[in-house]
């Protein structure tokens, strides 16, 4: 799977703000629509190829078609005549991923089921309305595949459903593999569940303690650029700064912390601001990203910045002392 790269480049959260801004229209919402930018493409259906010969095609060298938007999937035209076969179509792109899909075979499966679960009907920018339960659990059922599950949490993610929560704790207790955790643990905080353990509040007595980077350029991106380096330096830098108040799990100077996002931090960041910048916390990343590879909580005006490992741990040992009756509202959309 190709790797995703998202180059953020932001010296405060104005430019954040400024980025947000968009003129391309609002799309229709109709079925089998695909917006673009300044308009919209009607989807011809294919109805008389077989199913198992759209299937095929997924593994051929298809192009995902030019949104001129990063929030807009362009669903292939084999795509939506696969998904316009609705819940039949399901068993046979699963059974397709597990058993016939070479790389391509399997990214376009994996998007099928997207298309389906949203029922062909592209609603907003950053707006999204995923209703067929069978496709989402055709989804999760994929997680633990090593190399998608980055994609698939990423799709969840445009319509987070509190149901999805015992799934993914079921692998977050069972799983080894940090490539499977790592965007299943990062992508929990979007789900809004209250008392949760990791990315609580920081104390306000230290959201504005503040580091200086060295940064040759902030608004040039450069292809050698170390971003999880950059990441490490200011961990490092804050850790120092701050030892009583500051605490870094030793474990993450040894990882790739920027995981699927390139992030360059400006010179001058201050721990509220790093945290958001990582997508850690906040909704920097909330619609088309998942976070960088790190995670932190804080208890008694101490922040512990951790690996994905450790918060494993943290969440299994949360997650068993529930009830039974705290559990049952994941059971819920």
């Amino acid at each position: 799977m190709k790797k995703l790269l998202i180059i953020l480049i932001l010296n405060t959260f104005g430019h954040y703000c400024t980025m947000s801004q968009v003129v391309d229209r609002s799309p229709s919402g109709g079925e089998n629509t695909l917006p673009v930018e300044g308009g919209s493409i009607k989807v011809e259906i294919d109805v008389t190829t077989s199913l198992d010969n759209l299937l095929s095609r997924l593994n051929g060298d298809w192009q995902f078609i030019e949104t001129g938007k990063s929030y807009w999937i362009g669903y292939t035209n084999d795509m939506f005549s696969i998904a316009a076969r609705g819940d039949a179509a399901i068993p046979a792109l699963v059974k397709f991923f597990n058993t016939k899909s070479n790389e391509n075979g399997k990214i376009g499966a994996i998007y099928t089921l997207h298309l389906i679960g949203i029922n062909r009907q592209i609603k907003g920018r950053y707006y999204e309305e995923f209703v067929n339960q069978k496709a989402r659990n055709a989804l999760l059922g994929l997680l633990q595949e090593r190399e998608y599950s980055y994609t698939i949490m990423e799709l969840l993610l445009r319509d987070p459903w509190l149901s999805d929560i015992n799934q993914l704790f079921n692998v977050i207790i069972n799983e080894q593999d940090d490539k499977i955790l790592y965007p299943i643990i990062c992508s929990l905080n979007k789900y809004k569940i209250g008392n949760f353990p990791l990315d609580n509040e920081i104390p306000e007595q230290i959201t504005k303690i503040g580091i200086k980077l060295k940064v040759e350029n902030p608004e040039k991106f450069e292809t050698e650029f170390d971003f999880s380096g950059q990441i490490k330096d200011a961990l490092r830098k804050f850790s120092n700064l701050h030892p009583e108040n500051i605490k870094v799990d030793s474990t993450l100077y040894n990882d790739e912390l920027n995981g699927y996002i390139n992030t360059i931090l400006p010179r001058d960041v201050d721990l509220e601001s790093f945290v958001f910048l990582l997508g850690i916390k906040g909704d920097l990343y909330s619609y088309v990203n998942i976070c960088c590879k790190i995670q932190y909580y804080c208890k008694d005006n101490v922040i512990y910045f951790i690996s994905i490992k450790k918060a494993q741990t943290i969440l299994q040992h949360w997650w068993n002392s529930l009830s039974y009756e705290e559990k049952k509202k994941f059971l819920i959309k």
